[in-house]
């Protein structure tokens, strides 16, 4: 497995890490998600040549640093590439903590973020009808 930094060159493979995983975006996503890249704080992972899931970070959460999309492509999944991508954004972003969150039906990616140590921070309803938000949030340890 290779960890790299994402550019906005890589916004047609996250697109296609998107289509394998039969994730389906809204007409606007391309554009934001070639937004979010240019920030430089996002990470492709690769394996075998071939990228096999990313993670998109940006600070347009209560400027906060925040895991805006994380994805892996179901031919990698349950291979380490989740928690990969997510420990590499949290040792890459400079706050004291790092937010992410995910739908309440997300079982998986709740799993993750129990895994990796992330604890409950809110819940936000009227996002997706009858699919709560979960906020959640990791702290950096104190030196």
């Amino acid at each position: 497995m290779i960890l790299r930094q994402a550019s906005v060159q890589d916004a047609p493979t996250i697109g296609g890490i998107d289509a394998a995983a039969g994730v389906a975006r809204a007409p606007h996503v391309p554009a934001l998600i070639a937004e979010l890249l240019a920030l430089g704080m996002s990470w492709i992972a690769e394996a075998a040549g071939a990228p096999a899931g990313y993670a998109i970070v940006s600070r347009r959460f209560f400027s906060r640093p925040f895991v805006e999309l994380l994805a892996v492509d179901p031919a990698w999944r349950r291979q380490g590439f989740a928690s990969a991508l997510m420990e590499r954004c949290e040792r890459a972003h400079d706050g004291d903590r790092l937010f992410t969150s995910t739908n309440q039906s997300n079982l998986a990616m709740r799993a993750l973020l129990a895994k990796a140590g992330f604890e409950p921070s809110g819940l936000i309803e009227n996002l997706d009808p009858g699919d709560p938000e979960l906020v959640f949030v990791k702290f950096r340890p104190r030196a």
